[in-house]
């Protein structure tokens, strides 16, 4: 049966996992041709659709050790090099079995595994990849154009604001934009597809994104009977999944990668690659045969998009309710506000903002304003407790031999005194610091947060541990905040 497009355009975002077309023989060529001729369809009915594909490594790695069609050419040359051994003399035999011997030894010996591997075997594959999707396209009137992405670029806004014209100029000129992650550049990021989509699908500002997989779409169960139909962006990041793939995302990758997109407007699907109309019903609200994770809002204003949807997140920090709400009022994230800080990450990096109770709860996402280790030291402490605690810290550093004594130094025994759970672990882990250690710490913190620092370092009284609750230093303590104020993303309420 037809499936009638709805009228106006819509611009959609495909991503094609590894799972999808991975088969005995290499690559399903049944499967990326069907997906080129639906997109050719949507194309003529007045729909912009964005390609995001896998599989160029795992390509790559079949046409360099003859694997896939090619199998039986390593084992042809084993015989060759059997045959030649038992019919000829043996000294002509070393001869000429010299070069036959160095091409099985190249394949026998080559080593894909680790980064440079990767790199290699992505290097091969892309351009024979890119050259299925060439011909396949131009078969059903289609011109394609390339687009590779590393990390680097989604860790920049002006780079992705480059990426999100290109792909809109693209579009509105009828081509079908092709784009894979740079394995042969960046093989030692973490970075996957199912990220990039999302980067892609915001740059490019779709409207909905389809992740296609070798399943139906997300399941309950292992046996894959009960399929779920519909999720809300938190019930995505809940939900556990056994669905098996052969990709580096798998499904809890695209459910992540869906959550995100949904909160920033973007309503996604899951669905099997092999589905005949698949992205016709991509094209139509709610219609996806797999399961939706439906939008949260409408889409993210420009200079929220990279924050909000583009850049690659490099941990999380868990806020309280309080800090929640505070945030929702249009304040910005202080220290006591920061629960918990997952993940290990620089001054200036994207994080996400989740409820510390419930995880699966994606409240914004924000630049840090210091780095991971800083944060962990000084998360949930009134401003009083950091400035005490950046009392200490500056003393230990420039006096690698004084002590945390109370009754010598007024901001331990003020520390104490307040007996707070965080005090408690942040007294705690100066007590055990090895010197480089309060040296790495101390010079982080004057590197991210100069106007407190300098504050205390003018007073001098550090070095008796002498900070008053009047002081500059103090009042320079109170406006220092966990996340950069102009790059606070808050999502809509789930």
């Amino acid at each position: 049966m037809p499936v009638v497009y709805p009228g106006e355009m819509t611009r959609l975002v495909v991503k094609l996992g590894s799972s999808s077309i991975a088969s005995g023989e290499g690559l399903a060529l049944d499967v990326i041709a069907n997906l080129v001729t639906q997109i050719a369809s949507a194309q003529r009915d007045g729909h912009q659709v964005v390609l995001v594909t896998s599989g160029a490594a795992r390509l790559g790695r079949r046409l360099l050790t003859f694997e896939g069609p090619t199998a039986r050419a390593g084992q042809e040359l084993q015989r060759l090099v059997g045959a030649v051994r038992t019919s000829v003399a043996q000294d002509s035999a070393d001869q000429r079995i010299g070069a036959l011997t160095a091409t099985l030894d190249r394949y026998d010996n080559s080593d894909l595994s680790g980064p440079v591997g990767l790199a290699l075997a992505a290097s091969v594959g892309q351009p024979a990849l890119m050259a299925i999707y060439r011909q396949l396209a131009a078969a059903v009137g289609v011109e394609v154009c390339q687009i590779l992405l590393s990390k680097s670029d989604l860790d920049s806004a002006s780079a992705m604001r480059d990426v999100g014209a290109v792909l809109v100029s693209a579009l509105e000129q009828g081509l079908l934009p092709v784009v894979n992650g740079n394995d042969t550049t960046d093989p030692r990021s973490e970075l996957d597809n199912d990220q990039i989509a999302v980067a892609v699908a915001v740059a490019a500002q779709a409207s909905r994104l389809t992740f296609l997989t070798n399943v139906a779409g997300v399941y309950t169960d292992g046996q894959l009977r009960e399929r779920i139909a519909q999720l809300t962006p938190q019930e995505a990041r809940a939900v556990r999944s056994s669905s098996a793939s052969e990709g580096r995302g798998g499904m809890k990758s695209k459910l992540h990668a869906a959550a995100r997109a949904a909160y920033c407007g973007i309503e996604c699907s899951i669905g099997s690659a092999r589905d005949a109309d698949v992205v016709a019903l991509s094209l139509r609200p709610g219609g996806p045969s797999g399961t939706v994770i439906g939008a949260m809002a409408g889409e993210l204003a420009p200079a929220q998009r990279w924050v909000g949807g583009i850049a690659y997140p490099m941990g999380s920090i868990g806020i309280n309710r309080e800090a929640e709400r505070s945030l929702r009022a249009g304040s910005t994230l202080f220290l006591s506000g920061v629960k918990r800080v997952d993940g290990d990450f620089e001054a200036g990096s994207v994080v996400e903002l989740v409820d510390v109770r419930h995880p699966e709860r994606l409240i914004g996402r924000g630049s840090v304003s210091m780095p991971s280790t800083v944060l962990r030291l000084l998360r949930a402490l009134s401003p009083d407790e950091v400035a005490d605690v950046m009392s200490m810290l500056l003393r230990l550093r420039e006096l690698p031999d004084s002590s945390l004594d109370p009754d010598q130094f007024d901001d331990v025994k003020d520390l104490l005194r307040r007996n707070s759970q965080a005090a408690r672990q942040a007294l705690g882990e100066l007590t055990t610091a090895t010197n480089d250690r309060v040296r790495g710490l101390a010079d982080a913190l004057l590197a991210t947060q100069p106007r407190a620092c300098a504050a205390m370092l003018t007073a001098g009284r550090f070095v008796t541990g002498q900070v008053q609750p009047g002081a500059t230093a103090r009042r320079a303590v109170r406006d220092m905040h966990a996340i950069h104020r102009d790059s606070l993303v808050v999502f809509a309420i789930a």
